[in-house]
């Protein structure tokens, strides 16, 4: 992990450079300065300066707030402690984008790194103790991608100063994760880090949609990430999914629950794999259509007529179809209809007629008994995101409705 060398460095050079047994107890003071060349990009200087007991070494850059005191031991040995440790990721990001690469371009970030550690370093073992680094009061935005996280926060501890592997029960939360109007609320993931740099989640979940999703376990290798993890989706309103798909539905009530398969990686970008979500029954699980004339319709007669059409009165003579008043109220949104299932599939890449999203809706109108029940089945094409609504994209192709 990068960030350690925040702490390792400086106290390893401290150590390395002044040997225990050369010096006599130590009075007064010193100072210099020493330009770590690790560091020389982001302009990080460290000034070592001889205390009563030991040597502190301290930074001297705008933003970085760094204190660690090396006291000389026995046999050659140096205990250390870090006495002060705070970093303006504000004041460093521009340095810090321009060395992260093309995956930092056109992010804005900042938040406070609070430092922390103890430990000993001798000739023979090295470095040793424990270290930690806490992420307070993180942002970060991405106008290109419109996603913005606020109220980031980390607690990475390790006692593997010089392998770089952190043990399981390390904590990432993000407060708030919006992307295009979608709002994801207390995301959190539990993990750890191995020594081969493979970073092992052990759980996690966050709120979405008024509802729960938890995190399975799952893990990335840092050198090519791929990330396949599963997630079971527990109580999602469907109010909230109406708010998105706002071209089909005007109002809705009831939870949905189920499992998604989600994978990501650098050149396909997020997708799915599969999974899918089902209604909880309930006697309150409802919905009414946003008003689509025709669209029940569309394809009926309000008459049945039994003269031949080229007669002149032949649309007013018939029989009147009793189905069209309750399928036309319903199709406006004027009645709703009670959810007897509402199923959503997903599928990796579309079967062979290209759906990403299916939903299947089968309801009984709420008010009338002339149509015992309407049957609804909704298909997808194109990407994922536009299909579930993700910024409210009306525009989509193969919008295809079954009325039985």
């Amino acid at each position: 992990m990068r960030w350690r060398g925040c702490v390792f460095l400086l106290v390893g050079w401290g150590v390395a450079s002044a040997r225990a047994e050369a010096w006599p107890p130590l009075q007064g003071a010193v100072g210099g300065e020493l330009q770590v060349k690790a560091y020389e990009e982001l302009g990080l200087k460290w000034e070592a300066t001889l205390v009563p007991g030991g040597v502190v070494v301290r930074t001297l850059r705008p933003g970085v707030d760094v204190e660690v005191l090396a006291r000389p031991e026995a046999g050659g040995a140096w205990a250390w402690t870090v006495r002060r440790g705070v970093v303006d990721l504000t004041e460093l990001w521009p340095l810090l984008r321009a060395r992260a690469g093309e995956g930092a371009a056109g992010w804005s970030v900042s938040g406070r790194v609070e430092l922390s550690g103890a430990g000993r370093w001798d000739e023979a073992g090295g470095l040793t103790g424990k270290a930690g680094l806490a992420l307070r009061e993180g942002w970060a935005r991405s106008d290109e991608l419109g996603v913005e996280l606020g109220g980031i926060e980390a607690d990475v501890v390790t006692s593997d100063l010089a392998g770089g592997s952190l043990p399981a029960g390390q904590t990432l939360r993000v407060a708030r994760l919006s992307k295009s109007g979608t709002e994801i609320n207390a995301l959190s993931l539990v993990f750890g880090l191995t020594d081969k740099q493979v970073v092992e989640v052990s759980g996690g979940g966050a709120t979405l949609l008024g509802g729960r999703v938890g995190v399975k376990p799952f893990q990335v290798a840092l050198a090519e990430p791929v990330v396949n993890a599963s997630l079971d989706v527990d109580a999602i309103q469907l109010g909230e999914v109406a708010r998105l798909m706002p071209w089909m539905l005007e109002a809705a009530q009831g939870k949905l629950r189920g499992r998604v398969e989600l994978s990501w990686d650098a050149v396909k970008g997020l997708g799915v794999r599969d999974g899918g979500l089902d209604i909880v029954k309930s006697d309150d699980a409802a919905f009414r259509l946003t008003p689509s004339p025709g669209l029940l319709t569309g394809s009926m007669p309000p008459v049945f007529g039994f003269m031949p059409k080229g007669w002149k009165w032949a649309r007013w003579v018939g029989i009147k179809n009793p189905a069209y008043t309750p399928l036309k109220d319903i199709e406006m949104g004027r009645e709703g209809l009670s959810i007897e299932t509402f199923q959503v599939t997903f599928w990796p890449d579309g079967p062979a007629t290209g759906r990403t999203v299916a939903i299947h809706i089968v309801g009984k109108p709420t008010g009338g008994k002339l149509v015992e029940e309407v049957v609804l089945d909704v298909n997808f094409h194109g990407p994922l995101t536009e299909a579930m609504g993700f910024g409210l994209n009306q525009e989509f192709t193969g919008f295809n409705f079954k009325m039985e």
